[in-house]
């Protein structure tokens, strides 16, 4: 009979909360979703390589999980409090025919059991199928082939995603019983009449706590700006982050004090139609409820940033990869006693360089004593004086222009030619050259060693070696004669193969797999080789994790905080029933009252939205300064793409939250 009443409560429920099912389904579908990447490496024609950073990105994201797990728990528990309170009335009548709390508790048990087994098969059901995708998308990222389509179900995945699921919902079950046990009869059947307290309702001190919110947010704005993101431990990056969770915990809390306020001082709109209704609707919710507004506020600025962040970081860094490997490999030593070239030492260890390539040079890079932060100390660039905060002290180093033209050859580029004592700055990171530009443009020579050199006015931007992203800040390219000087810092190899690259690429490594294990000699150099295909596959696997963990919270946040605020109107909508009988009865039209819902609902939602992005302003800002660390990229379009996506998902959450609390009024 129990079990009976149960379905029967869920299914009259399922249209006006269908909201907080679908979220319950879309949590455990992205759930699924990603943490069944694993499983759908079989159809791809992975390289042993690959499929270590596809296990990386795996466990990654299984870690991230359990923060997810945490945050959709918090948001089942919440939203069925909500629901909750919302059917007190309908528990007190059941108490009054006789039903024991512990019935009813079992029947509410019942029907959590029913809600969790359904989101579980839906939301599986649906990540079965959307799952396929994200195998397709990381395939196409690293560029490997679907070796044979399979339908793919990951048993690992539905496990994790029922067990995890499962818990929230076993707590649910326990809260529901430890409520009930607390609830008392005649406060039950009162509940609808019980309207929620107003707190906070003096005008004035409202206005002084909004204004003292702008202020802790301007000042909140202005370090983060000044610090960056470079240095997280730095007290003035502690201290924008507790005035930014300050200054939107006021501004919510003083948010509707101020709307009436200001609404009051232009009479004619305040007493117009539902107005004076409306805002003390909206007044009495955001008082009740402006610590929730506030954490939904930060996690939509969350998951504004580390989208867009996550979106921008993938792009910039498989566009770094196109740039900064010139070569098919190149092979560094440090330097020693030996005075050998790299491809003399690795012949000494029994391999031999001509085998893979007909195309390579040998290089030196110098020491020239010139410190990078000594030079660029009165730099205005913003960008370098934040890196330089956190950069060691390193010299810049020197490179002979024979090396440099031969390696521009190699590139396909023309000769550079230099005058007598004369030098050309060197720099293989697009971020710098505004810096470098303006060095040169306010200095004519630098010392280096113990001559004076005259600085070129045409700086060159190239990669030089083949590696995984940018590392030569500056270079000095200078005539060989003047090189004899400086003491060598480390030897290089840049080449590329004679062949089959593919071939090549596997042979030339399985032989430095084999001095590596076979040869003591080949530590005590310190020969290291990175391919193009090496930086390439390390590249798509930091960019893999970082899009792939920035969207897993990015949506879980968005959804959670969506829902949050649904829940929230449509748990007012059974609490304000009796006030819209009233404007029925007084002969208030439905289309007056469906109109007051609109600006109740639109408000409500627009508010913390609007805060979010003010603070997504700023914080893409000094988030896209950490995006130029791993190269250059348009990063406008990302963030536009990233914020317009969220917008869309928001305002179906909007739709179907209006449209449901017309419901619940007028049916």
């Amino acid at each position: 009979m129990l079990f009976k009443l149960s379905y029967r409560n869920v299914k009259r429920s399922i249209k006006d909360y269908s909201i907080y099912f679908l979220t319950l389904a879309l949590g455990v579908c992205i759930f699924y979703i990603f943490n069944s990447l694993e499983s759908q490496t079989i159809m791809m024609d992975l390289s042993q390589s690959k499929k270590s950073y596809v296990e990386l990105i795996s466990k990654t994201i299984s870690a991230v999980s359990v923060f997810v797990s945490f945050v959709l728990g918090f948001l089942v528990i919440y939203a069925n409090n909500f629901i909750i309170k919302r059917r007190n009335k309908e528990f007190g009548i059941y108490m009054t025919l006789g039903i024991s709390k512990n019935k009813i508790s079992f029947m509410l048990f019942y029907e959590t059991l029913i809600i969790g087994i359904l989101s579980l098969v839906v939301g599986i059901f649906i990540g079965t199928f959307l799952s396929q995708g994200l195998a397709s998308v990381t395939a196409n990222m690293f560029e490997v082939n679907m070796t044979k389509y399979q339908f793919i179900f990951s048993k690992e995945s539905a496990l994790k995603s029922i067990l995890y699921f499962g818990i929230t919902f076993v707590i649910v079950m326990l809260l529901n019983f430890k409520i009930l046990s607390k609830c008392n009869l005649i406060e039950l059947i009162n509940s609808e009449k019980n309207n929620e307290k107003l707190k906070g309702s003096n005008l004035v001190l409202s206005v002084l706590l909004f204004v003292l919110s702008i202020i802790c947010l301007s000042i909140a704005y202005k370090l983060i700006l000044e610090n960056q993101l470079i240095n997280i431990s730095n007290n003035k990056f502690k201290c924008s982050i507790i005035l930014g969770i300050v200054g939107t915990l006021l501004f919510f809390r003083a948010l509707a004090g101020f709307l009436i306020k200001a609404t009051q001082s232009n009479k004619n709109y305040y007493l117009k139609n539902l107005n004076v209704f409306t805002l003390r609707q909206l007044n009495s919710k955001i008082n009740t409820h402006y610590i929730s507004l506030s954490i939904i506020c930060i996690m939509l600025f969350v998951a504004i940033g580390m989208s867009s962040s996550a979106i921008s970081i993938k792009n910039a860094i498989e566009e770094t990869s196109k740039i900064q490997t010139p070569y098919d490999m190149t092979i560094t030593k440090d330097t020693n006693d030996d005075n050998k070239d790299v491809s003399e030492s690795l012949k000494g260890l029994g391999m031999d360089i001509n085998k893979y390539s007909d195309e390579f040079v040998n290089y030196n890079l110098y020491d020239s004593k010139v410190e990078f932060s000594n030079m660029f100390k009165d730099t205005s660039d913003n960008y370098l004086k934040q890196q330089m905060k956190i950069l060691e002290k390193f010299n810049n180093p020197i490179m002979k222009l024979s090396s440099y033209n031969k390696l521009r050859e190699m590139q396909g580029k023309e000769k550079v030619q230099i005058k007598e004592k004369e030098v050309v700055l060197l720099t293989d990171m697009n971020q710098l050259k505004p810096a470098i530009e303006e060095y040169i443009k306010e200095n004519d020579k630098i010392k280096i060693g113990k001559e004076d050199f005259k600085i070129c006015k045409n700086y060159e931007c190239m990669a030089i070696e083949t590696g995984p992203m940018g590392m030569n800040f500056v270079v000095f390219i200078i005539d060989d004669k003047y090189v004899e000087n400086f003491n060598e810092i480390t030897n290089y190899l840049s080449l590329n193969y004679n062949g089959n690259k593919e071939d090549i690429e596997n042979k030339i490594v399985n032989e430095f797999e084999n001095l590596e294990k076979s040869s003591k000699q080949y530590y005590e150099l310190e020969i290291k080789p990175f391919s193009r295909t090496m930086a390439f596959e390390n590249n798509m696997a930091i960019s893999s994790v970082f899009l792939y963990v920035g969207i897993y919270i990015g949506i879980v946040f968005l959804i959670s905080s969506a829902a949050v605020l649904a829940l929230s109107q449509l748990s007012g909508a059974n609490e304000s029933l009796g006030r819209y009988k009233v404007l029925k009865k007084i002969g208030v039209s439905t289309t007056m009252i469906n109109k007051s819902i609109f600006i109740q609902v639109l408000l409500y939602f627009i508010l913390p939205i609007s805060l979010a992005l003010v603070h997504s302003i700023f914080g893409i800002k000094v988030a896209n300064n950490v995006v130029a660390v791993f190269g250059v990229y348009e990063t406008l379009g990302n963030n536009m793409f990233a914020i317009g996506t969220i917008l869309l998902v928001y305002t179906v959450y909007f739709v179907m939250t209006y449209k449901s609390y017309k419901r619940i009024v007028n049916k």
